[in-house]
């Protein structure tokens, strides 16, 4: 496609293309596909890749969900790195979100819930009403659509619970929405036990968060939603025996549906239509219409509406006596359940395995970014960790004492030596405290010529009194390849938690350090109750 001048109606084309397009699916698909284009003619990276991100949630919409699920794994790679909060950080979320639910739908798990967990994952979520709704909807979908609806009911409710006051009502909306196709999903999965009365529980669940969805769908122009949020709460009402009031919702629910090109929507509802036309008793037209449904399907539709259609299917014919139909309906049935129920088992194995494979990973990561690489010892962000651990319970009768080392005219080393004499010294100083202290104190550079002593359930007389061993240690010390009329001594100072935060703690000692060196350096000074109780916590233990 050619165009003469790449900006002419760009702005009408990005609001057609957006994903926050209320027109049609199909459309608003082509809309983004050219835009992806002339913004790639334009050099304008940015752009197009938020364009080829509003196709893939376009094609969602439109039905096409393995189609989505494949364009939105090429995309995705191209929006890895991208940061949080940024535009295409953003854009980036929302193609998660799209592959959760279209491989949801497809059963594919492990796409869907890799997908999930890496949305659930980002720092937006923790910071944004809507962000942590996007996220507990997407994970909530793809549990529910592989059997677990009370997993999913559960995080629904937490992040209403936790983010409703804040959350924009468009993300209430839909989580609300959600709330009610899993409430359902947990009814169908339970109305053949013996217990009525959670079946029973589980429809009012679903019918009073429908409602209270329903009531938001007057703000939005979305057409979407009012068909999910109609066609959910018109199931309800056909399975809590209201089939009146459950036609009129289904009714509009697939016009509106086809309106706009939702096959997947549309597909939903034709399922309810069955499964009302059934509890209705018109057996033969619920055979009918799910035969055609089921043809119209194949072996790519929704993986949760093969199963209802299936199963509607299967009750129809066995009401109307035909055996041999009703048996092959409930043998596919049965295999498709048996199917989601191997592709979640599988998917969670798999998602154990990386969550391990992860963790090793993370653990391998932390201990490169927590090493000093010149000396080997932990950093200022293993100092952080480890105060903050032992100092969490807060038990005064454990006492924490840490001494913050200091090299006495260290610059004068650099100047006069040179840098690489000064760094031969603190691996040499490094390895002769780890030498010195016990296997349970823990020896971190704090930063240039600063070295920290962790010395746990150690009080204060006994840290000063090992303190001063150390100073004595060093200050007898022969330096390998250094002149002996260089003496190298340590200012020490020392301070004990609790009762403080590890803040507090650090900047005391350093304090008592800076006492030593004004008193004449080669000293080991010692922070009193008082100068702890009146440091001031600087977050100096941030890397």
């Amino acid at each position: 496609m050619q165009h003469a001048d790449p900006t002419i109606h760009l702005d009408e084309l990005a609001a057609a293309a957006a994903s926050s397009s209320n027109g049609d699916p199909a459309a608003s698909e082509r809309a983004a596909r050219e835009l992806a284009e002339i913004a790639t003619t334009m050099g304008d990276e940015t752009l197009a890749l938020e364009a080829n991100v509003w196709a893939c949630v376009h094609l969602l919409r439109r039905g096409e969900l393995r189609q989505a699920v494949e364009e939105s794994n090429t995309v995705r790679v191209r929006l890895r790195r991208e940061r949080p909060g940024t535009r295409l950080g953003s854009a980036r979320m929302e193609l998660l979100r799209t592959i959760a639910l279209a491989a949801s739908e497809t059963g594919q798990f492990a796409i869907a819930l890799d997908a999930a967990q890496e949305l659930a994952g980002d720092p937006a979520v923790h910071a944004d009403a809507g962000a942590a709704f996007d996220a507990a909807f997407s994970l909530a979908v793809c549990l529910e659509r592989m059997g677990d609806s009370w997993q999913a009911m559960r995080i629904l409710t937490e992040v209403i619970d936790r983010h409703g006051d804040a959350a924009p009502s468009f993300p209430m909306l839909y989580a609300l929405n959600a709330v009610t196709a899993t409430a359902i999903g947990a009814f169908h999965r339970t109305s053949d036990e013996a217990d009525p009365s959670g079946a029973s529980e589980l429809l009012d669940i679903a019918r009073s968060a429908a409602e209270r969805a329903l009531l938001l769908l007057d703000d939005f122009a979305n057409p979407i939603y009012r068909v999910a949020v109609e066609g959910n709460l018109g199931e309800v009402l056909a399975y809590q025996g209201d089939l009146d009031g459950a036609e009129r919702l289904l009714r509009a629910a697939l016009h509106d549906a086809e309106e706009i090109g939702a096959a997947a929507h549309r597909d939903r509802v034709r399922a309810s239509i069955g499964e009302w036309l059934v509890l209705s008793q018109r057996h033969g037209e619920a055979l009918e219409l799910l035969d055609r449904l089921i043809v119209e399907l194949d072996a790519d539709g929704p993986h949760s509406t093969r199963i209802r259609a299936h199963h509607a299917a299967y009750l129809a014919a066995k009401a109307l006596g035909r055996s041999d139909t009703a048996l092959a309906h409930l043998e596919t049935y049965e295999q498709l359940e048996r199917h989601r129920t191997t592709g979640q088992l599988r998917s969670q194995s798999e998602m154990f395995v990386t969550k391990s494979e992860a963790k090793a990973e993370a653990d391998r990561h932390r201990t490169t970014s927590e090493r000093d690489p010149l000396t080997g010892l932990g950093n200022r962000r293993h100092l952080s960790r480890l105060l903050r651990h032992l100092l969490s319970p807060g038990d005064p009768t454990r006492p924490v004492a840490l001494a913050m080392i200091d090299v006495d005219h260290f610059k004068s080393i650099n100047d006069e030596l040179g840098h690489a004499t000064g760094d031969t010294v603190l691996v040499e100083l490094a390895q002769l405290l780890r030498d010195e202290v016990r296997d349970d104190d823990s020896v971190v550079r704090y930063g240039g010529e600063e070295i920290v002593v962790v010395m746990p359930n150690t009080g204060v007389d006994e840290a000063s009194d090992r303190s001063n061993r150390l100073r004595e240690r060093v200050e007898q010390h022969v330096w390998p390849g250094l002149d002996p009329s260089w003496r190298i001594t340590l200012s020490i100072g020392v301070a004990v938690a609790p009762p403080c935060d590890p803040d507090v703690v650090v900047s005391a000692a350093d304090r008592a350090m800076y006492q030593a060196k004004r008193d004449g350096r080669n000293l080991v000074r010692t922070a009193s109750a008082h100068d702890i109780r009146d440091a001031t916590p600087t977050a100096i233990l941030r890397p």
